[in-house]
């Protein structure tokens, strides 16, 4: 009968053994050990399923750093048996008891095509198919883009950018508010639906707010009258440096205030040292999606993001 429990302090090994794909073993080491000292993920948060010492699966919580309770489910990976969606649904539910005993309200899990490092998620079909077995539903589709060493886009100077620090949070929480109104974004706009524009965007933020960032890298822009343009929040996840949040009011919409602040954030991370700049669209944002590619940003992949409620 196949066994589920989380690794001990010491148990790396054991946990990055548990994947199916040797080759991928180091990189997935290293990004736990960094996941590990960052705060995002903990020994007592990574499963391993097994039968009579036969290792066949794994999965671990995440969160942001600082974050108390799980948010995602990751480096989830299975070796591939006659009860490989048996022993998946073993696997989730414990991790999704193990979460909801912590407080958490819902988990989510993301697929990105073509797989890549860390997760190396292959035969997405299947995967799909376990996910919504156990109740997850996909949330929304993006896609996602980079920005790489390339030239850096100019900040015009039609806008004034004044920065969280010189705002103050409840500006900053306004504003987030404001540029969420008709968002293209289907998470948002569900989740505006679901608590109503306050609360969505005041969770929004408290969100952005466990990213890595200076009060410097996070700006709102007004036009020289003083009417408020838009927002952009940008930071640093646990691997990667990210435009975390851009927008721009309705009645200021269609003015291509857009490029200014993604300018305004992607300048703003590169002199900070970074060396590349990641972001995630919804695919219906259309627009949003022309703007990264006048800034210079390139598409590397897909993401479905799965997420299941543990309230229900």
């Amino acid at each position: 009968m196949s066994r589920i429990h989380p690794i001990s302090a010491d148990g790396l090994d054991l946990f990055v053994e548990a994947g199916g794909s040797p080759q991928h073993h180091e990189e997935v080491r290293q990004y736990v050990e960094k996941m590990f000292a960052a705060g995002s993920m903990r020994p007592e948060w990574c499963f391993v399923i097994e039968d009579e010492d036969k290792l066949l699966g794994r999965v671990a919580m995440w969160t942001l750093p600082d974050m108390d309770k799980p948010l995602d489910l990751v480096l989830l990976d299975l070796h591939r048996h006659k009860d490989y969606l048996a022993d998946g649904t073993l696997l989730l539910r414990r991790s999704l008891e193990e979460a909801r005993g912590l407080g958490t309200d819902k988990v989510g899990h993301i697929l990105d095509a073509p797989p890549m490092q860390p997760q190396w998620q292959y035969h997405q079909d299947e995967r799909a198919a376990l996910l919504e077995k156990i109740g997850f539903t996909m949330s929304r589709e993006t896609t996602r883009f980079e920005w790489r060493n390339g030239i850096l886009p100019s900040v015009p100077e039609r806008l004034v950018f004044l920065s969280l620090d010189e705002v103050g949070e409840d500006a900053f929480l306004e504003a987030t508010i404001r540029v969420s109104e008709g968002t293209l974004d289907r998470e948002i706009q569900s989740e505006i639906e679901e608590y109503g524009p306050e609360k969505a965007g005041r969770e929004l933020f408290e969100l952005e707010r466990h990213l890595e960032h200076e009060p410097s890298w996070w700006h709102l822009a007004y036009t020289p009258d003083g009417d408020l343009a838009g927002l952009i929040m940008a930071s640093k996840n646990p691997t990667s440096p990210v435009i975390g949040y851009i927008g721009v009011v309705p009645e200021h919409r269609g003015k291509g205030y857009v490029d200014d602040l993604l300018a305004m954030g992607t300048q703003t991370l590169r002199d900070a040292g970074a060396e590349y700049v990641r972001a995630d669209t919804d695919v219906r944002n259309t627009p949003m999606a022309a703007a990264f590619r006048r800034a210079g940003y390139s598409e590397f992949a897909r993401r479905r993001e799965y997420s299941v409620d543990l309230t229900k």
